[in-house]
């Protein structure tokens, strides 16, 4: 399950959570989950993605752990992803 911030509602039809169904014990990479949000949201990561890589400040939170190795890191059939934008203010 992929839970969408309100930033990126507008491109998945205001869905606060995206399903991309795998089978049980298969692991895939947050590059390839993404690739697969985009089959259904098409855009979902042209809004998180720069050059390739995730945009600087993107924090990428599986089951409850920071990812630190961007879009290479693995996430199974029932982890719960997070990405999140950079927290602004003064």
């Amino acid at each position: 399950t992929v839970h969408v911030t309100s930033l990126l509602r507008d491109v998945t039809h205001d869905a606060d959570r995206v399903e991309v169904n795998l089978p049980d014990g298969t692991e895939i990479t947050i590059g390839e989950l993404l690739k697969r949000i985009d089959a259904q949201h098409p855009g979902f990561s042209e809004r998180l993605l720069y050059f390739g890589d995730l945009m600087p400040g993107i924090a990428v939170f599986v089951d409850g752990q920071q990812g630190f190795m961007k879009l290479q890191e693995k996430v199974g059939a029932k982890s719960q992803v997070h990405f999140l934008p950079p927290i602004v203010g003064g």
